[in-house]
Formats: structure tokens, C-alpha cells, sequence
């Protein structure tokens, strides 16, 4: 289960975490040819009992590792290390929680690593549909205490068997999941989904305490945070035969992201409105003039014509008004020559 190998590369700041094959976790992230082997000693640690399609936990271990002076690593859950078809889901696995709060493979990890200290971090898996024997890796990538050069190692395989499921065991349902995030200053309601259980109840981590908290009709709370952090609880069922307790699970509180980006939030609104209301204004203004001048244009062209004066004998026999606004300048103008009536 122990070891170090390879080499890959890995960029200073890492990248964030996300799924990702071995290949893309370490050689996506830097030059190959300032790649190191890393020191660290890696372990994988599974529960004792893993059945099929079951939730469990797994403690990732890392010992033994000198870094740059971000103290951060960046470490891979895999299914094999041959560098392709290697994430954990190629073999059937489920990742419910990695150890921030997420559901990747790839994690980058902040912590105090030196080569005196042991970091665990703890991940919740769903396991695999099908009992049998299957391998879990982990790899490592980080960076020099020298800086410049990216250093990568893998574990050797962590051999876990999982089992059939027995009947009337007391267990959470195969299609129930714990959340993983919640927002400051709300308390969490959790619904628990179980079978063959008759009765439940939550153990929660309260400092080096361990608290109980009633189930009623499938439901409990998780009193509110007051700041970020990570709440540990579990499920103990019972029905034939001895209790059985779930995984740990973690539940992290964390700032609204509305809280967070108030501010921006408001002037991003503000800003957007004002630069719309100016867009409505100026295209009504360009409508009403666009229709002011066609209106005027159409009343010149039809009543610039002086209309003249009706001599004492009135208009021609036969006209109407409208002909002598338009022709009776014309009519006038024919008699003063003497050319026409």
C-alpha cells in the first residue's frame, strides 16, 4: 500500500479541483523536463467492512514529503496507475465527498507538511455494484522546497474487497446521499433514508465530544454555523443483530455567495439598469423625431402653397375648394395675361 514513483509536473498555485486522469493531474500542469520524483511515503486506509453499493470512508495518508513554501499538494484518487481509464468511477466507484467539500478525484490540499508529520484526509466513496476485489491509488504532486521543479509520486495499490450486501443488515439507502456545503447561520435540515432499520439516531462531533441528536420521521438538524468550517455526524441504525454505524460524514459551512458578492452584486444591477433606461430614452427620442419630421415633412409638402385670395365673382364655375387652393393662384394668374378664364 505504501511507496513512491514516477514523475510528472505541476504548476505553482495548482489548478483547483476537478476530475482528472493521472496524466492530466500531473503533466497537464507543467514543462516535463523540471519534474522530480517526490519523497512523500503515500498511504490508502479503507473501512474494515465494505459492501456493495454501500457508502465508506477511506483516509488518505501522506508522510514524509518536503514542499515549497505554499504548503500545498495536490493529490488523485485512482483506479489503476497506467495513466488512462484510471478515475475512480472506471471501476465502478462513486466519490460522495472528497476531503474539501467537493466530489472530485483531484483535490488540492493546504496543510502543515513536513517531513516529521503524517496528513490524513478523509474521503466518503460509494462502493462498487458488483462484490469483488478492487484497487484504489493515490498520487501526489507538488512542488520543490527549492522551487522550479515539480515533484510527483503514486502509491502502491490499496487492495479492497467488497462484499455482498447481507440480507436484513440496517443500512442508509443505495440512492441516499449527505450533503456536502451549507450557508452560515442556517440550521440544516437532513432527511436520513434507511432499510431494515427500526430505529436511528445521529452521533455529531461537538469539539472532543460526541452529541446525540433524535431522528423524527426520517428527519434531524444540524444546528446552525456561526463560521466556515466542517461539522462531522454519522447514523447509527439498528434492526437484527448489533448497531450499525455509518461513515463520518462532513457537512461545510461556508458565506453565502450573495453575501460574499453583495456589493459587486448591487453596482453590476445599478450599472445595468441605468445603461438600459439610457438605451429606452435614446431610442424613444430617435422614434419622436423620426415621426416629428415625417409629420412636418408631409403637412409642408401639402400646405405650402399660398392659398389665393377669392375674387368678388367667386371660384370657377364647376371647382372646389381643393382645386382652388391648389390651382387657383394659376387661375388668377392666367387672366392677369390674358390667356385664359
Amino acid at each position: 500500500m505504501i511507496g513512491s514513483a514516477t514523475i510528472s509536473a505541476a504548476n505553482p498555485g495548482g489548478k483547483g479541483d476537478a476530475m482528472r486522469s493521472r496524466d492530466c493531474a500531473g503533466s497537464c500542469h507543467g514543462d516535463s523536463s523540471t519534474n522530480g520524483i517526490s519523497s512523500a511515503v503515500l498511504d490508502i486506509v479503507p473501512q474494515q467492512d465494505v459492501f456493495a453499493g454501500q457508502l465508506i470512508q477511506i483516509d488518505t495518508l501522506v508522510e514524509a514529503v518536503e514542499v515549497s513554501s505554499l504548503q500545498m499538494v495536490g493529490l488523485t484518487l485512482l483506479s489503476n496507475k497506467d495513466g488512462a481509464k484510471d478515475l475512480p468511477s472506471n471501476s465502478g466507484w462513486q466519490i460522495i465527498t472528497d476531503p474539501n467539500g467537493g466530489t472530485n478525484n483531484y483535490v488540492e490540499i493546504i496543510d502543515d507538511f513536513s517531513l516529521q508529520t503524517t496528513v490524513s484526509q478523509t474521503w466518503t466513496l460509494r462502493a462498487p455494484q458488483i462484490p469483488g476485489f478492487y484497487e484504489l491509488y493515490l498520487g501526489i504532486q507538488h512542488g520543490s522546497p527549492e522551487g522550479g521543479v515539480a515533484m510527483v509520486g503514486i502509491s502502491e495499490s490499496s487492495q479492497i474487497t467488497v462484499r455482498e450486501m447481507p440480507e436484513n443488515r440496517p443500512s442508509l439507502a443505495e440512492d441516499w446521499t449527505p450533503p456536502n456545503v451549507r450557508d452560515l447561520g442556517e440550521a440544516t435540515k437532513i432527511e436520513l433514508e434507511t432499510v431494515n432499520t427500526t430505529f436511528v439516531y445521529v452521533e455529531m462531533k461537538l469539539g472532543a465530544e460526541i452529541v446525540n441528536i433524535s431522528v423524527v420521521d426520517n428527519f434531524f438538524t444540524i444546528p446552525a454555523a456561526i463560521n466556515p468550517g466542517v461539522v462531522e455526524w454519522r447514523a447509527v441504525m439498528q434492526g437484527e443483530g448489533p448497531d450499525v454505524q455509518s461513515p463520518w460524514f462532513r457537512l461545510t459551512a461556508q458565506e453565502k455567495a450573495w453575501d460574499v458578492d453583495k456589493s459587486l452584486l448591487y453596482l453590476q444591477a445599478l450599472s445595468l439598469f441605468l445603461l438600459c433606461l439610457g438605451l429606452a430614452i435614446t431610442q424613444r427620442q430617435v422614434k419622436n423625431e423620426d415621426a416629428y419630421d415625417f409629420e412636418t415633412t408631409e403637412y409642408d409638402e401639402k400646405y405650402s402653397v399660398e392659398i389665393p385670395a377669392i375674387p368678388n365673382e367667386g371660384i370657377p364655375e364647376g371647382w372646389t375648394m381643393e382645386q382652388w387652393e391648389y390651382y387657383g393662384q394659376e387661375h388668377l394668374d392666367s387672366i392677369s395675361r390674358g390667356d385664359g378664364s
